[in-house]
């Protein structure tokens, strides 16, 4: 059987000791990822006026006394009740669903929103005839249709 001479590698792992380094690998990644996730149900149910310590302080116990299944079940009881509560401005404003989406003429506003005034136009600052023969202007135009004057 072939064998590295003694030197060029410090130690040598068996395959019951690969096992043994992957699963603590595993096991690290596992709670890197656990606590990410009870960071981010912190944050969230913070930003949504709800208490965010007892749900972390949930998710915590849960996924500590029942592994891995417990912190599943109130991470997606959470999901559930989080649809209930908007997401809020700092000062408890409930904050508006899409604020910079373009409204579109005949388009529903957003639940519990106030009828929109229709949109004003805007005031043409360019004249209604050309000031060189007087012929009517399309509106918008830049050069008159029938002298070629600009506008």
């Amino acid at each position: 059987m072939f064998s590295l001479p003694a030197g060029i590698f410090p130690f040598q792992l068996g395959p019951f000791d690969a096992f043994l380094g992957a699963l603590c690998i595993a096991a690290i990644a596992s709670l890197v990822i656990f606590i990410l996730i009870a960071v981010w149900v912190y944050r969230d149910a913070q930003t949504r006026g709800m208490d965010g310590n007892i749900w972390a302080i949930a998710f915590a116990l849960a996924g500590f006394f029942i592994p891995f299944v417990g912190g599943i079940v109130v991470l997606i009881l959470y999901l559930v009740l989080r649809a209930e509560h908007p997401v809020m401005y700092p000062g408890g404003v409930p904050m508006a669903p899409y604020p910079s989406a373009p409204q579109y003429p005949g388009a529903m506003p957003p639940p519990g929103a106030s009828p929109a005034a229709p949109p004003m136009q805007p005031a043409s600052s360019a004249p209604a005839s050309c000031r060189s023969c007087g012929a009517p202007l399309r509106p918008g135009a830049a050069f008159c249709a029938q002298c070629g004057s600009k506008v």
